[in-house]
């Protein structure tokens, strides 16, 4: 393979990733200084960056004509997210939850997988549904904001910031910072975009199929951070939240998008159906079936998790052009 085309998207996901570590401190910054309340910034600012990357990467391949990009990465992402990204975080430590509305959380990651599923068993995507997913995307932040208001002014819930490493304290530092994030991300997503559209051509594969793998592996980083740095630290619920919070946010918030800016209406692959999926919506019932439980997901699960990554990622490849 053309070198040229890994060099391509590695260093647009390079773009990508700093600049969205970098917007999101710098803006974490800018709302302590002027004393917006922790549980605010974490439902906002911090939940918001983790997806900056698959966001303007759908920005960038739904304005350019690559639908496949866009349906793959957030498919793909979600994926990611239960079984890489939390398999990850539970081999370094077991995922418990406490009293907070986890359990309410997946049964919405759980409605908006299903609603994006019936919504493409129409063969393509709309701008119409891309206004309902949005729709839902503020019924949801406008409920979770209300809760999180009346916790924090109880004190049951004050989620402290110091876990986000390395804010910067100086005004013209987080300015910089805020700028420099800025810019980097359509770099990014110009870069990442067109690495993965000639690595699907030279490999002989659907577009999708990068988006599904590749793409989604790479714009799930932020995740992986984040989760596994709260795993290490303790910090379980913020683990499983993450993942779950970011699992809604891609389906109504980025795919909304996606379907809203995009010139034509996004066809959606028939092969979608019979294997990428059923894997969402079954993972998405497997996490959602520890927090009922309240099972911690422990370092077996874990393995599990992630060796059922692998072999999802061996058959999505050995199917090659079968979207």
């Amino acid at each position: 393979m053309d070198p040229v085309l890994y060099i391509e998207l590695v260093g647009g996901l390079v773009y990508l990733l700093v600049g969205g570590d970098l917007l999101v401190r710098g803006a974490v910054a800018l709302a302590r200084r002027f004393h917006v309340s922790p549980m605010l910034i974490a439902l906002t600012v911090v939940a918001f960056g983790t997806s900056l990357p698959e966001l303007v990467v759908v920005l960038e391949a739904a304005l350019t004509g690559y639908p496949g990009l866009v349906l793959g990465n957030v498919i793909g992402s979600n994926i990611a997210n239960v079984l890489l990204v939390t398999g990850a975080a539970a081999v370094l430590c077991p995922l418990t939850y406490g009293e907070h509305s986890l359990r309410r959380d997946s049964l919405v990651m759980m409605a908006a997988t299903i609603l994006l599923i019936v919504m493409c068993a129409a063969g393509s995507l709309t701008r119409l549904n891309g206004v309902v997913l949005l729709g839902g995307l503020a019924a949801v932040l406008l409920l979770t904001a209300r809760e999180a208001a009346q916790a924090y002014r109880k004190s049951e819930l004050k989620p402290p910031m110091e876990w986000v490493l390395g804010l910067p304290s100086k005004p013209r530092t987080f300015t910089l910072f805020i700028i420099t994030g800025a810019l980097f991300l359509p770099i990014g997503a110009h870069l990442v975009v067109g690495g993965a559209v000639g690595m699907a051509s030279h490999l002989g594969v659907d577009e999708t199929v990068v988006g599904l793998s590749i793409l989604a592996l790479g714009t799930s980083l932020p995740e992986l951070a984040t989760t596994v740095t709260a795993a290490y630290q303790k910090r379980a619920e913020v683990a499983v939240g993450t993942v779950i919070g970011s699992n809604v946010f891609n389906i109504l918030a980025i795919m909304g998008v996606g379907a809203l800016v995009s010139p034509l209406a996004i066809s959606v692959p028939g092969g979608l159906f019979t294997l990428d999926f059923p894997v969402m919506i079954g993972t998405a019932a497997v996490i959602s079936a520890f927090v009922w439980l309240r099972r911690p997901i422990g370092k077996t699960a874990g393995f599990a998790f992630l060796a059922a990554y692998a072999a999802y990622l061996v058959i999505l490849f050995l199917r090659g052009a079968a979207y």
